[in-house]
């Protein structure tokens, strides 16, 4: 948990991220962000996903050419031991529909819906 003067953890790892580039997150999402990886990462272990977040500007990106800002990945299948990606995009509002997507299903499996 951050204090009011702390700095979320995505910050912190990655200290030339910009602010404004981060979009804002539902409850649930654990921030899982590291320096050595490529950007900052969140996790719901619920719905068994990673989220992926890079720079909005390309140039500052791992894989400028070849990397999408976003990625989402499922995380419970133990086939993939680094998660199956679900969708890499550009677009925030397709990132939202793939975790909604999620979402009913998950509420499926534990027999919400």
């Amino acid at each position: 948990m951050n204090t009011p003067t702390q700095a979320p953890l995505w910050q912190r790892e990655f200290p030339d991220f910009p602010p404004a580039d981060m979009p804002e997150l539902s409850p649930g999402w654990e921030d899982k962000s590291w320096h050595n990886d490529a950007c900052p990462s969140f996790h719901d272990g619920d719905l068994g996903l990673t989220l992926w977040i890079d720079y909005a500007d390309r140039a500052k990106r791992e894989m400028p050419r070849h990397s999408s800002r976003f990625t989402l990945l499922r995380e419970d299948d133990p086939a993939e031991a680094n998660g199956r990606e679900i969708i890499s995009t550009e677009d925030w509002s397709e990132i939202l529909t793939a975790i909604k997507i999620r979402w009913t299903e998950y509420e499926h499996e534990i027999g919400r819906a």
